[in-house]
């Protein structure tokens, strides 16, 4: 039986629609989101100054801009209201909720102090904050510690692979989500394990 629900923030109850070509013409045509994103994903657990790296990356690239405005741009995020109603709807049938996210410093702090997540989960659990990312097994297990619930009753939804298989090696049940299908792939994954909502 599934006593707590762990899901991962982008691409399952945040939206980032437009972020790719927001990124891209930021990188003037000298490079795209796909070749910064790495060295954005170096900051995941805090212990790169993400900032500095990314300036490194731009000069490199001899692309004129200051890493803050891309790190700025990087933070766009829209919560997607279909999934937080069914958020809300699993903690009404008393099934707690947390979020579990990959996120470095800057974009962190914007989601955790600007996006009032606070008023639909139990509590946010950010990769830079623990010095741990997904999808090493340890993230897991810390946040598991950290709110005296168990592998075995937890289930993790994320829509990267390689962090389903993270959980699973936790020994979380865990679920790969289909993000272009929205809320309605989330709920699937729910009524699947018997999560009521």
């Amino acid at each position: 039986m599934i006593t707590t629900l762990l899901l991962d923030a982008d691409g399952v109850v945040q939206l980032n629609t437009g972020l790719y070509g927001r990124i891209d013409a930021l990188l003037q045509g000298k490079a795209t989101f796909w070749d910064a994103s790495p060295v954005e994903q170096r900051g995941m657990t805090g212990t790169v100054d993400v900032q500095r790296e990314l300036q490194d990356f731009l000069d490199e690239r001899g692309i004129d801009l200051r890493s803050e405005v891309l790190l700025d741009a990087w933070c766009y995020t829209e919560p997607d209201p279909e999934a937080f109603a069914l958020v809300d709807a699993v903690r009404a049938h008393g099934t707690p909720v947390y979020l579990a996210t990959n996120q470095q410093p800057v974009r962190g702090r914007w989601i955790r102090e600007t996006l009032g997540y606070e008023r639909h989960v139990d509590g946010l659990f950010v990769s830079h904050e623990m010095g741990l990312a997904k999808p090493d097994p340890r993230f897991f297990l810390a946040i598991l510690s950290m709110i005296g619930r168990e592998p075995g009753t937890t289930l993790f939804i994320d829509d990267h692979e390689a962090n389903v298989e993270g959980a699973r090696n936790a020994g979380l049940h865990a679920e790969w989500h289909d993000r272009t299908t929205g809320a309605g792939d989330l709920a699937r994954i729910l009524d699947a394990y018997g999560v009521r909502h």
